[in-house]
């Protein structure tokens, strides 16, 4: 890996197979774990392209800079720190960097481009809060209108793009209910799992407590939000526990050591209504893993069991599905999307629904099997070596002369 230095900033060459990412604005979560995955694919794929990624500063988010090859540049910046700052690096201070180091495109991951781009841009959206209103509160009137003034902006950057990813149909034809002119600029590319480590980095206190919960082990891989719909699953484990009393909840939450007000304020709701329904020693904090933990909880789990009320992919369904745990999934349209047959679905808003379908799960060992096959069958259409030759090719033609 190549830090941008004084030499990079200021070089006059046009190199016609750099290209720029643009990733600031990803803090952690999905976004971290889709970034370290293209990082590790695309140069292998593309091994003559040079990749020139912007990249928050370490401060700035939850996660240490990705391993990368020698052909990709990582420059840390600090500006983008804010809604907007964020509109202010992506129209003023990294139209000024592309100038500086001229690639031929710019993958924009975080969900907003330029509206009057340099280079050709691609911009990969992946906001569903910004299409989709299913997973906020209905009176959260302030967020609702930043939301909208968010769906905007990427809107207005999607229409200024040479071509624009999403990771389902369903984000897909939400976009283009509200720009229909994107019709053919919209390309389906769906997220994958993450790649298994020949020798996986897990904590051994996180290996422990894991192996030490008692089964059936359900699990949620997910942070906290009003959309991952937490206390819908939380009022399902009473009738959950009547069936199987030694039932274990893992939630892939930080209880003690949380990183800002607003993540305190979820797993605060969390606990409470944990602790009304009384099913507090049920629940297991396994805190903020990193992937490769991630990975062995699945392994070790009985089902995964997934209420988002919203997602524009659902990168803990395609985990499950590579790990060979049962999935039991939110009865949408993003979840059929990714899922398919390899999933029993649940009416997220009816406790009662989640608890029925994970107890009948849970029951029928034969459906248990068959679940977690089929998704395990079909980790095949989410290879990120397939899914960063399909990015590649959206590069190479953005970038051709129109």
């Amino acid at each position: 890996m190549k830090i941008a230095g004084d030499s990079d900033l200021n070089s006059p060459l046009i190199n016609h197979t750099k290209v720029a990412i643009d990733a600031v604005g990803i803090r952690g979560h999905g976004g971290a774990a889709v970034l370290s995955e293209l990082l590790r694919w695309l140069p292998q794929v593309r091994p003559d392209w040079n990749w020139h990624v912007f990249l928050f500063e370490r401060d700035l988010r939850e996660f240490d800079d990705p391993p990368v090859s020698e052909s990709v540049t990582i420059e840390h910046v600090r500006k983008g720190d804010s809604g907007i700052g964020r509109l202010y690096w992506v129209n003023h201070a990294l139209k000024k960097r592309i100038a500086a180091i001229k690639p031929s495109a710019c993958l924009s991951l975080v969900n907003i481009g330029p509206n009057k781009p340099l280079t050709p841009h691609v911009v990969f959206v992946h906001q569903p809060n910004a299409f989709f209103s299913t997973g906020l509160p209905k009176g959260a009137l302030f967020k609702r209108m930043r939301l909208l003034f968010m769906r905007h902006q990427i809107l207005k950057g999607a229409v200024a793009s040479r071509a624009v990813i999403v990771q389902t149909d369903a984000m897909r034809e939400q976009m283009i209910r509200n720009a229909p002119s994107l019709r053919e600029q919209i390309h389906v590319i769906p997220s994958g799992y993450r790649t298994k480590e020949a020798r996986p980095d897990i904590r051994n206190e996180k290996k422990v407590i894991i192996d030490n919960t008692s089964r059936p082990r359900l699990i949620y891989v997910t942070h906290p939000s009003e959309h991952k719909n937490h206390d819908a699953l939380i009022r399902a484990m009473p009738q959950i526990l009547q069936h199987f009393p030694t039932a274990q909840l893992l939630l892939t939450l930080e209880k003690d050591d949380m990183p800002n007000s607003r993540y305190k304020m979820f797993i605060e709701e969390i606990s409470a209504a944990a602790q009304a329904l009384n099913v507090n020693s049920s629940l297991v904090w396994l805190g903020i893993l990193k992937p490769d933990e991630v990975t062995y909880a699945l392994e070790n789990s009985d089902l995964m069991v997934f209420p988002s009320l919203a997602e524009s992919f659902g990168l803990g369904l395609v985990e499950a599905m590579a790990a060979g745990c049962p999935v039991a999934a939110s009865d949408l349209t993003y979840a059929h999307d990714v899922a398919g047959d390899a999933a029993v679905y649940f009416d997220p808003h009816n406790p009662q629904s989640i608890a029925t379908v994970v107890t009948k799960i849970l029951s029928d060992k034969s459906l248990r099997l068959a679940v977690g096959e089929e998704g395990f069958n079909r980790k095949n259409n989410y290879s990120y070596q397939v899914i960063a030759d399909k990015i590649c090719d959206i590069l190479d033609s953005a970038s051709r002369p129109i």
